[in-house]
């Protein structure tokens, strides 16, 4: 009777051992199988840490280039005029010339008009008591834009760059043919087609080229200051 319950013992531990095998093994293979599927992809051709333009077939497509030297335009910058630093003199000449005041902002421009606005015409005249045209574009260059141009209409033309009337900004010269014989007549462009200038028959004063009188007589407009000089005076005036 033992010797049968010994043999039923040792078929049991040998069946026991055999369907753990088969398990361990079923086990294994279905751990590889499982490894096999959900295994992480990498991405070819990324370089972590260095220059991916660099990497081997990197696309570039759709990533714009970026030059190693770039250097910007030179710009200059200016603090904005606002209607808050205007004062009277440029409120007053806002509405003579019928303009925004925040646009005035060349204070010590509108502060040299006044102080010259009315003076008769006087031909070879320089002064307060009498000036001409050309006498007056001359000081006004000198005192605003601290800048030495010729004394006569003729001289300040051909010592000027030519610009189209499109072009025209605070300071050019314009120029006029009163007399029939060319140039004869030169004034400082202000803005809006406007221009001050001593005439012969008011004086010192602010007229328009789109006046009829002064339309018909335009020759041309010069430039005789840069644009950053032009910026430099109005930023002094404030």
């Amino acid at each position: 009777m033992r010797y049968l319950l010994f043999l039923a013992g040792i078929a049991f531990v040998g069946s026991s051992c055999s369907s753990l095998k088969s398990t361990s093994r079923s086990s294994h293979g279905a751990s590889r199988n499982n490894t096999q599927q959900h295994a992480p992809k990498f991405l070819n051709d990324i370089a972590i840490g260095s220059d991916p333009s660099k990497a081997a077939g990197s696309n570039d497509e759709g990533v714009p280039h970026m030059p190693e030297n770039y250097k910007s335009s030179q710009t200059y910058m200016f603090p904005a005029f606002n209607i808050e630093q205007g004062g009277p003199l440029q409120f007053k000449y806002a509405i003579k010339m019928n303009v925004e005041v925040e646009r005035l902002a060349n204070r010590d421009l509108y502060k040299f008009i006044e102080s010259w606005w009315g003076t008769p015409y006087r031909m070879g005249g320089s002064t307060q008591k009498g000036v001409d045209c050309s006498a007056f574009t001359q000081t006004l260059m000198s005192v605003i834009y601290r800048l030495q141009i010729p004394r006569t209409a003729r001289e300040q033309k051909a010592s000027s760059t030519v610009i189209d009337e499109d072009e025209l900004r605070e300071g050019d010269l314009v120029f006029f043919n009163t007399r029939g014989r060319g140039v004869s007549h030169v004034g400082i462009y202000l803005m809006d087609n406007q221009f001050v200038h001593a005439s012969s028959s008011s004086g010192v004063m602010i007229s328009s080229l789109n006046d009829n009188y002064w339309h018909k007589r335009f020759i041309n407009a010069g430039r005789v200051i840069d644009e950053q000089t032009a910026a430099a005076a109005t930023l002094r005036s404030r």
